[in-house]
């Protein structure tokens, strides 16, 4: 022993091996604590889009009016999303695990701490509506954002389908029953039949609304729907509730 403590010794003496200072550690810990609350905090805005984008999709609202529901849950998921919230979830992982107290808990009890404090700090984010007003800046400052990252852009832009979306840019009325001229999400214009269609409560049809049509598909752009939804889905309800 007393052998192993003198090489010991002559080893620090030898390569002039210095004593790291409490500051240094103090410091560590500070980053890493720092970088697991970043990423805790982003891993939840990344939950919260996810909820408000699929919610936005109205995939469950189609449950009983379709028969590809698996098809319509798979391209309603923004997988994006979904990927870049486990990203968060690992770094917040490894960030926690390599701070003083990290090495304490087990693997399991970390993941499933981190994911928890997520997803209930995400749902909070969530119910406060802002994932509207994020999704809505990200779309307007990163160009194909939406088209790419939005599922509504899958879900609803299969008229041949049954689903239509677009924004209104008139209305109109005649012998045959009421219409919606609107353009779509490609850019074209389409001439829906509303006469028989549910009307959702939070559809405002105004010249300048996006809306969400489910129906049939006919010749010459023309479009019977008989179901008409918000574009923001139930997300633009909640967001009636909290404001």
């Amino acid at each position: 022993m007393a052998r192993i403590s003198r090489e010991i010794l002559e080893k620090i003496e030898k390569e002039d091996i210095k004593p790291i200072g409490r500051w240094s550690f103090v410091l560590r810990n500070y980053i890493l604590w720092t970088l697991f609350v970043l990423n805790i905090l982003f891993g939840s805005i990344g939950f919260a889009l996810t909820i408000f984008l699929f919610d936005s999709s109205d995939a469950f609202e189609l449950i009983l009016s379709v028969n590809d529901l698996f098809e319509v849950l798979i391209l309603a998921i923004p997988m994006v999303w979904v990927v870049l919230t486990i990203l968060f979830v690992v770094i917040a992982y490894l960030n926690f695990r390599y701070t003083d107290k990290g090495y304490k808990l087990s693997f399991v009890k970390l993941v499933i701490i981190n994911t928890l404090m997520i997803m209930v700090l995400g749902y909070g984010i969530y119910s406060m509506g802002l994932p509207r007003y994020i999704n809505g800046i990200l779309a307007e400052r990163i160009p194909e954002y939406a088209r790419i990252v939005d599922p509504r852009y899958r879900v609803w832009d299969r008229p041949e389908q049954g689903y239509l979306a677009g924004e209104i840019v008139s209305l109109k009325e005649s012998l045959e029953g009421e219409y919606i001229m609107i353009i779509d999400l490609n850019g074209e214009q389409w001439s829906v039949n509303i006469t028989d269609a549910q009307i959702r409560r939070a559809v405002s049809l105004r010249k300048g609304e996006k809306i969400k049509a489910y129906g049939n598909m006919f010749e010459d752009n023309t479009f019977k729907a008989s179901d008409v939804l918000p574009w923001e889905g139930r997300g633009r309800r909640m967001q009636e509730i909290y404001h």
